[in-house]
Protein backbone atom coordinates (compact mmCIF):
# COMPACT_ATOMS: atom_id res chain seq x y z
CA UNK A 1 0.00 0.00 0.00
CA UNK A 2 0.96 3.74 0.08
CA UNK A 3 3.83 2.79 2.81
CA UNK A 4 5.07 -0.18 2.19
CA UNK A 5 8.24 -0.57 1.10
CA UNK A 6 10.65 -3.06 -0.07
CA UNK A 7 14.67 -3.12 -0.17
CA UNK A 8 17.18 -5.54 -1.79
CA UNK A 9 19.90 -6.83 1.03
CA UNK A 10 23.43 -7.64 0.70
CA UNK A 11 23.10 -10.99 0.32
CA UNK A 12 20.15 -11.02 -2.15
CA UNK A 13 17.08 -11.51 -0.10
CA UNK A 14 14.75 -8.62 -0.31
CA UNK A 15 13.07 -6.82 2.59
CA UNK A 16 9.24 -6.41 2.65
CA UNK A 17 7.33 -4.34 5.42
CA UNK A 18 4.62 -1.71 6.44
CA UNK A 19 1.42 -0.40 5.01
CA UNK A 20 -0.24 2.74 6.23
CA UNK A 21 0.74 3.00 9.87
CA UNK A 22 -0.58 5.96 11.86
CA UNK A 23 -1.37 6.42 15.98
CA UNK A 24 -5.13 6.63 15.54
CA UNK A 25 -5.86 3.98 12.92
CA UNK A 26 -8.50 1.27 12.96
CA UNK A 27 -7.10 -2.10 12.96
CA UNK A 28 -9.90 -3.92 12.82
CA UNK A 29 -13.02 -4.22 10.70
CA UNK A 30 -11.35 -2.61 8.13
CA UNK A 31 -11.11 -3.87 3.85
CA UNK A 32 -6.85 -2.92 3.85
CA UNK A 33 -5.68 -2.96 7.25
CA UNK A 34 -2.25 -1.82 8.28
CA UNK A 35 0.63 -4.55 8.55
CA UNK A 36 3.46 -3.45 10.72
CA UNK A 37 5.38 -6.84 10.02
CA UNK A 38 8.93 -7.26 8.14
CA UNK A 39 9.64 -9.75 6.04
CA UNK A 40 12.73 -10.84 4.44
CA UNK A 41 12.07 -12.70 0.41
CA UNK A 42 14.37 -14.92 -0.64
CA UNK A 43 13.26 -15.31 -4.40
CA UNK A 44 13.60 -18.51 -5.96
CA UNK A 45 17.41 -17.78 -7.45
CA UNK A 46 18.57 -18.58 -3.74
CA UNK A 47 17.22 -21.87 -3.12
CA UNK A 48 19.88 -24.59 -2.18
CA UNK A 49 19.50 -25.96 -5.78
CA UNK A 50 21.40 -23.15 -7.07
CA UNK A 51 23.89 -22.80 -4.31
CA UNK A 52 26.67 -24.32 -6.97
CA UNK A 53 25.91 -21.85 -9.52
CA UNK A 54 26.50 -18.18 -6.45
CA UNK A 55 29.68 -16.95 -7.14
CA UNK A 56 31.67 -15.97 -3.76
CA UNK A 57 33.37 -12.71 -4.04
CA UNK A 58 36.42 -11.83 -2.48
CA UNK A 59 37.67 -8.10 -3.02
CA UNK A 60 37.47 -5.47 -5.32
CA UNK A 61 40.47 -4.43 -6.81
CA UNK A 62 41.74 -0.85 -8.12
CA UNK A 63 39.82 1.37 -6.33
CA UNK A 64 41.18 3.23 -3.95
CA UNK A 65 39.58 2.57 -0.25
CA UNK A 66 36.80 0.97 -2.45
CA UNK A 67 36.63 4.74 -4.20
CA UNK A 68 35.70 4.29 -7.78
CA UNK A 69 36.00 7.45 -10.19
CA UNK A 70 33.86 7.71 -13.05
CA UNK A 71 34.95 5.99 -16.50
CA UNK A 72 37.94 4.07 -14.14
CA UNK A 73 38.57 0.08 -14.90
CA UNK A 74 38.68 -1.60 -11.45
CA UNK A 75 38.58 -5.97 -11.22
CA UNK A 76 36.42 -8.17 -8.94
CA UNK A 77 37.93 -11.52 -7.93
CA UNK A 78 35.24 -14.18 -7.40
CA UNK A 79 35.19 -17.96 -6.78
CA UNK A 80 33.04 -21.13 -8.07
CA UNK A 81 32.05 -23.77 -6.08
CA UNK A 82 32.61 -26.35 -9.02
CA UNK A 83 35.23 -26.83 -10.87
CA UNK A 84 33.46 -25.62 -13.81
CA UNK A 85 34.15 -23.29 -17.10
CA UNK A 86 33.11 -19.50 -15.66
CA UNK A 87 30.44 -19.45 -18.72
CA UNK A 88 28.23 -16.18 -18.55
CA UNK A 89 28.44 -13.77 -15.75
CA UNK A 90 27.80 -10.09 -15.16
CA UNK A 91 28.83 -7.87 -12.88
CA UNK A 92 25.63 -5.56 -11.50
CA UNK A 93 25.78 -2.01 -9.45
CA UNK A 94 23.04 -1.36 -7.66
CA UNK A 95 22.27 1.82 -5.58
CA UNK A 96 21.04 0.95 -2.17
CA UNK A 97 17.76 2.50 -2.73
CA UNK A 98 14.83 4.63 -0.27
CA UNK A 99 11.28 4.34 -0.61
CA UNK A 100 8.26 7.05 0.80
CA UNK A 101 4.79 7.34 -0.43
CA UNK A 102 5.56 3.93 -2.64
CA UNK A 103 8.15 5.11 -4.62
CA UNK A 104 11.92 4.00 -4.43
CA UNK A 105 13.62 7.34 -5.32
CA UNK A 106 17.00 6.25 -6.14
CA UNK A 107 16.32 2.75 -7.34
CA UNK A 108 18.60 1.61 -10.38
CA UNK A 109 20.28 -0.98 -11.60
CA UNK A 110 23.73 -0.64 -13.99
CA UNK A 111 25.25 -3.61 -15.83
CA UNK A 112 28.81 -2.89 -15.56
CA UNK A 113 31.10 -3.78 -18.82
CA UNK A 114 33.71 -6.58 -18.75
CA UNK A 115 36.69 -5.60 -20.26
CA UNK A 116 38.37 -8.61 -19.12
CA UNK A 117 38.11 -12.06 -17.56
CA UNK A 118 40.76 -14.22 -16.04
CA UNK A 119 40.45 -17.60 -14.89
CA UNK A 120 43.09 -17.86 -11.90
CA UNK A 121 43.07 -20.96 -10.93
CA UNK A 122 40.33 -23.71 -11.65
CA UNK A 123 37.99 -22.10 -9.31
CA UNK A 124 39.04 -18.61 -8.52
CA UNK A 125 38.18 -16.05 -11.18
CA UNK A 126 38.63 -11.85 -11.97
CA UNK A 127 36.78 -9.60 -14.14
CA UNK A 128 37.96 -6.45 -14.85
CA UNK A 129 35.05 -4.08 -15.33
CA UNK A 130 34.46 -0.39 -16.81
CA UNK A 131 32.81 2.00 -13.52
CA UNK A 132 29.98 4.21 -15.06
CA UNK A 133 30.84 6.50 -17.24
CA UNK A 134 29.58 10.19 -15.26
CA UNK A 135 27.33 11.07 -12.50
CA UNK A 136 24.23 11.28 -14.74
CA UNK A 137 24.28 7.48 -14.63
CA UNK A 138 25.43 6.86 -10.94
CA UNK A 139 25.34 9.39 -8.40
CA UNK A 140 27.93 9.62 -6.02
CA UNK A 141 27.35 7.44 -3.22
CA UNK A 142 27.49 3.91 -1.71
CA UNK A 143 26.56 0.99 -4.38
CA UNK A 144 26.21 -2.79 -4.10
CA UNK A 145 28.47 -4.61 -6.68
CA UNK A 146 27.02 -8.12 -7.50
CA UNK A 147 28.54 -10.70 -9.59
CA UNK A 148 26.12 -12.71 -11.59
CA UNK A 149 26.33 -16.16 -12.66
CA UNK A 150 23.30 -17.87 -14.31
CA UNK A 151 20.94 -15.73 -13.04
CA UNK A 152 22.52 -16.53 -9.31
CA UNK A 153 23.91 -13.21 -7.66
CA UNK A 154 27.01 -13.23 -5.47
CA UNK A 155 26.92 -11.54 -1.55
CA UNK A 156 27.29 -7.86 -2.16
CA UNK A 157 30.90 -5.92 -2.20
CA UNK A 158 30.23 -2.06 -1.84
CA UNK A 159 32.22 0.39 -3.15
CA UNK A 160 31.53 4.06 -3.59
CA UNK A 161 31.18 6.30 -6.79
CA UNK A 162 32.70 9.88 -6.60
Amino acid sequence: MYHSATTLLPDGRILVSGSNPHRWYNFTSVKYPTDLSLEAFSPPYLASEYSHLRPSTHSVEGPTDNFVSYGEQFSITFNLELQQSVGEYIVTMIAPSFTTHSFSMNQRLLVLYIADKQQLSEIAYKGRVHAPPTADISPPGYYMVFVVHHGVPSQCLWIRTK
